[in-house]
């Protein structure tokens, strides 16, 4: 533990990796049926292993599972043997007092997560959950859940684009003009009243709007951002304290805390939009104070200054009549 915080790094001193070799191989063949090359594969490109195993090994680590109690199937498919695991004895057994506290962990953090956090949280939960053999938890979790109904692959996809600011077409249920294809320049994932959203340049009108993931039939198409949406949509991160007095503040679903204290809450806002991004900040007043990047904040003080001397040249003209 010392030498990970020291260098925030995963060694081989670290970590039994006979033992985590173990529990890799296991969570990929309960997942379903994967040959000898995609094992190795996986090992290969895996972020700690970064080594393949052999066919010899497999078969020791297949044979262990079925003396600990696991039923290990093999299939042949085109001609190539894949194993997988339909039923194990591995079951988290949660009291009652954990569940609850589970559950109101979950509704605490996502308050305070942004999107992208939310729903690697919501998958590892989700993914806990296919061993938690208890039904009523199960049906708890899932009904508090903001992927709810949600289509897994869809979020996923939606998030790698979001990262990689990909271009896609998708099939959209619009409400009011039904299913139709949009393109939209990705730019990131957000929640707003406990609904996902994917925010985007629709290309069509060439606006800023954020689309129901919902309401996503399915992705066409993915492909890379042209180069003169690229330019268009560089996103701007603004930091600044606003005083709360005690209060919580209300946040925008581009906008994401920081820190919070009695007096003043550190808050951090995100987007591509200076305009927006100004009259957000003018909402507030005098109770904000904007801390970074500097050159944001000397646009938004020379804004200040125009600003006040259009008033001063409005007193003045009122005054001379």
């Amino acid at each position: 533990m010392k030498e990970f915080l020291k260098n925030d790094t995963v060694t081989y001193n670290l970590m039994s990796f006979t033992g985590y070799k173990t529990l890799v191989l296991f969570s990929l063949l309960t997942e379903g049926p994967k040959s000898y090359h995609e094992v190795s594969r996986f090992f290969a490109e895996h972020p700690f292993l970064h080594e393949k195993i052999s066919l010899d090994t497999l078969r020791v680590y297949i044979n262990s599972f079925r003396h600990a109690g696991c039923i290990v199937k093999r299939i042949r498919e085109n001609g190539v043997s894949k194993y997988y695991i339909p039923e194990h004895p591995f079951k988290l057994n949660i009291s009652d007092t954990q569940k609850k506290s589970i559950i109101k962990i979950y509704k605490t953090l996502i308050k305070n997560l942004d999107a992208e956090e939310i729903i690697m949280l919501d998958m590892l939960l989700l993914k806990l959950s296919n061993y938690i053999d208890d039904y009523q938890f199960v049906n708890d979790y899932k009904k508090v859940s903001v992927l709810n109904k949600l289509n897994s692959e869809i979020v996923r996809q939606l998030l790698e684009c979001c990262n990689n600011k990909k271009q896609i077409i998708v099939s959209y249920n619009s409400p009011n003009s039904g299913i139709k294809d949009i393109e939209l320049q990705t730019k990131r994932l957000v929640f707003n009243s406990n609904k996902l959203y994917v925010r985007a340049r629709g290309l069509e009108y060439n606006q800023d709007t954020d689309f129901l993931v919902n309401r996503i039939v399915e992705i066409k198409d993915i492909h890379d951002a042209d180069e003169e949406n690229k330019e268009t949509n560089k996103e701007i991160t603004v930091t600044y304290k606003l005083k709360i007095n005690g209060l919580v503040p209300e946040l925008n679903s581009n906008e994401k805390l920081l820190e919070i204290g009695k007096e003043y809450a550190t808050i951090e806002l995100s987007g591509n939009n200076l305009f927006y991004i100004k009259q957000r900040l003018l909402e507030h007043g005098n109770n904000c104070t904007i801390l970074e990047p500097d050159d944001f904040k000397q646009q938004y003080i020379e804004l200040l200054k125009e600003m006040r001397e259009e008033y001063n040249k409005r007193d003045t003209a009122s005054t001379l009549k």
